[in-house]
């Protein structure tokens, strides 16, 4: 992707608060911002990163937040959690809640604690009109399951989309958003790429997990500064360019979460928005009418 030709992209999902970059994090937001990257959604996961987060967001206005409890952290569910996490996300004006879900990878916590945490997670969601941001592994069924009890949420997005065929499926029927970044750039992710190339163009948002999952060729650490590697990389699924892949995600984002940052992205992003339409417009599928950036079929 030509340099001087770099859309701006919107990394949707960070964890920029990590001690991974605890002794250069105003060196990566340099380069970050000189790769186009105009906005950073920080994933704030327990009660301790969503101060974190909080404090990242007061420090660079670029980046927003979303907070919610990972499922991996769902002992720490006490009885104050919808309390606590209600008025983190007011208090932040967090543009999602998330990333919740379910993680059957490992044993702990059990499912009864993981179900408890992600129902009190949903409910908030549903009553604030936001975005739930989704955490899974191993637990596609489980988790839609769950997601089907809920058909009024605002959107759904499947953070760094890993699933089964049914999973797809069903996010394409229920109108999910779908996270794509350095997992599906590996060489031994084909079923993956396989997978994330029938999802519509209008449901794609482009992030990073950085400092996880990077892509190949950058290094252990992940960065903001990797989207246009990503963008590089995956854009052939849909048949389209680097450039075509970060404006039309681009355009998905501020679509579902909104500008964070008056003035950086609005003017660019309409421009954007139009283009992506006629991406979107070549890849419906037959007999199916595009559908509009923001709303999701629930």
């Amino acid at each position: 992707m030509d340099s001087a030709r770099v859309p701006p992209i919107i990394d949707t999902h960070a964890h920029l608060d990590d001690a991974a970059f605890a002794h250069d994090l105003d060196a990566v937001m340099e380069a970050s911002r000189a790769a186009g990257v105009c906005q950073v959604i920080n994933i704030g996961y327990s009660p301790a990163t969503w101060l974190s987060s909080r404090a990242l967001q007061d420090q660079y206005p670029h980046v927003g937040v979303a907070l919610g409890l990972h499922p991996q952290n769902a002992g720490e569910s006490g009885p104050e959690l919808a309390r606590d996490l209600l008025r983190a996300l007011r208090d932040s004006g967090a543009v999602a809640v998330g990333e919740t879900g379910f993680d059957f990878a490992r044993s702990q916590p059990e499912f009864k604690e993981q179900e408890h945490a992600f129902r009190i997670q949903l409910e908030i969601a549903s009553s604030e009109g936001l975005p739930t941001i989704i955490h899974q592994r191993d637990a596609a069924d489980a988790l839609t399951a769950e997601l089907d009890r809920w058909p009024n949420l605002a959107p759904i997005v499947l953070h760094s989309f890993d699933g089964t065929d049914l999973l797809a499926d069903w996010a394409i029927e229920r109108g999910c958003y779908v996270g794509i970044g350095g997992l599906a750039t590996r060489p031994r992710s084909e079923k993956l790429r396989g997978l994330l190339k029938r999802m519509p163009v209008d449901r794609l948002l482009l992030e990073t997990d950085a400092p996880y999952l990077p892509p190949p060729g950058v290094g252990k650490r992940n960065s903001p500064v990797n989207l246009r590697v990503i963008a590089g990389i995956l854009a052939p699924l849909w048949h389209l360019t680097a450039e075509e892949l970060c404006r039309a995600t681009t355009a998905n984002a501020v679509a579902l979460f909104g500008s964070i940052s008056t003035g950086q992205v609005t003017e660019a992003t309409k421009n954007d928005q139009r283009h992506e339409s006629s991406i979107t417009d070549r890849h419906v599928k037959p007999g199916k009418a595009p559908r509009t950036p923001g709303t999701a079929t629930v």
